[in-house]
């Protein structure tokens, strides 16, 4: 029990700074990005999925990306919504004209700029999502590959009364958590990531996962 009290404390820990983390990215992309910096991303973000991927595979990414944008934001009416909360309502201010100067402030162009750049963003993390899961075949076929390494290395090592190394186990567990947090922070990067770093985090992840497996206590 001694030793579980430290493993939820630092789980805890980790969780609460990746939150942190993930509000500060956000704040970033609202407060500071400029709003040609985030046309050129996705431009070259565009570029990318329909030249490194096959032209099938793009043309599904950008459909499979508009309707789950349509479907969960739009059609729903959480992107009218935000809209209608945060910027003065056109039909109040002709009602009201002492609400005109208000209105005509530069706060609200401001304002409205910055929820482009957030829904520009969800956007874009769905589409991210959607390349991600693109390279199902490859992302099954290296898990499959090292789990199975993973158990047969275990398995002789364990034929050969070798003692599991604590330090490879840790360390294969933080690149594991560290990729995580790294693929969960990408989707709102305010930077164009390729498809194919895809591919090149998966083998980084198949590789941690194999010695995690090789590495495991006797007792498991």
């Amino acid at each position: 029990m001694a030793t579980d009290t430290p493993t939820k404390t630092s789980w805890l820990w980790a969780t609460t700074v990746a939150v942190m983390l993930l509000i500060m990215e956000f704040v970033l992309l609202s407060a500071l990005i400029p709003a040609d910096w985030s046309t050129r991303m996705r431009d070259q973000e565009v570029h990318w999925v329909s030249s490194q991927l096959r032209d099938e595979t793009a043309t599904t990414v950008f459909a499979v990306t508009q309707h789950s944008y349509g479907s969960l934001f739009l059609r729903s009416g959480l992107v009218d919504a935000s809209y209608a909360l945060l910027l003065p309502d056109a039909a109040a201010v002709n009602e009201t004209p002492e609400l005109d100067k208000l209105a005509s402030a530069p706060l609200w162009p401001w304002v409205k700029t910055r929820l482009d750049l957030i829904w520009f963003a969800v956007y874009l993390a769905i589409q991210r999502l959607v390349v991600l899961f693109a390279w199902w075949p490859f992302l099954a076929f290296g898990v499959l590959g090292a789990v199975a390494d993973g158990l047969i290395r275990r398995r002789i090592r364990l034929a050969g009364f070798d003692y599991p190394s604590p330090l490879a186990h840790r360390l294969a567990v933080r690149v594991l958590l560290g990729l995580a947090f790294l693929v969960g922070f990408g989707l709102l990067l305010p930077l164009p990531v390729p498809p194919l770093a895809v591919p090149a985090l998966a083998v980084i992840a198949t590789g941690a996962l194999a010695v995690l497996l090789t590495q495991t206590q006797k007792r498991v």
